[in-house]
């Protein structure tokens, strides 16, 4: 199909454009404006010149903490697919870890839980969360198991009172074992509700 150009006019688009550009190269500046900004910028770049960028360290491989290496291969646990990783490990704790290349399953790779998975399972991380903690007050204060246990299963009677038991929902783990996923679905059932699903279906 051949096109034939009917027209020679210059689309109002273009044309706006083109009067903009003119517009911006058109204008001048005096020579008192010039040299004002000119002082504002080379004092700028002086100042920058004497801040203190030092104020980090640098960075620096960590020590190592000596004692032999031991590769051990595993499967992460954060969902059901079964991703193979090479755990490595010194002194009895996981200090590295990389996906397995010759896995069927995973083919050297991982989600971003499979990456992680050192830092989740490790018993020695002091950010991991051993007890109960309850906000009161904008802070956290740590609280005893029965506390906790009691506290929740109030507030889910009252829940299931006030708007019914649908007005929850229920988030089974990757972690759990069949037993566990097996008593969880048996609760949610009891507890009058199919607002269920789990939590590997994000990965």
């Amino acid at each position: 199909m051949l096109l034939t150009r009917k027209s020679t006019s210059v689309s109002t688009a273009q044309s706006r454009f083109t009067r903009s550009v003119s517009g911006m190269l058109g204008k001048t500046i005096d020579r008192r404006t010039f040299l004002t900004r000119s002082g504002v910028a080379l004092g700028a770049g002086a100042v920058a010149t004497q801040l203190p960028f030092n104020i980090l360290e640098k960075a620096e491989a960590a020590q190592d903490a000596g004692g032999k290496i031991e590769v051990k291969r595993t499967v992460c646990t954060h969902c059901s697919v079964g991703c193979a990783v090479d755990a490595e490990v010194q002194n009895g704790v996981w200090i590295r870890q990389e996906p397995v290349f010759d896995s069927p399953i995973n083919l050297g790779a991982y989600c971003t839980k499979g990456a992680a998975i050192r830092d989740h399972g490790a018993t020695h991380d002091s950010h991991r969360l051993k007890y109960p903690m309850k906000l009161a007050g904008g802070k956290w204060q740590r609280i005893s198991w029965d506390q906790a246990l009691s506290e929740v299963s109030q507030k889910l009677l009252q829940i299931k009172k006030e708007s019914g038991p649908d007005a929850t929902y229920w988030i089974g783990s990757s972690k759990h074992s069949n037993e566990n996923s097996f008593l969880l679905r048996k609760f949610v059932s009891f507890f009058g509700t199919n607002n269920m699903d789990h939590q590997a279906r994000i990965c």
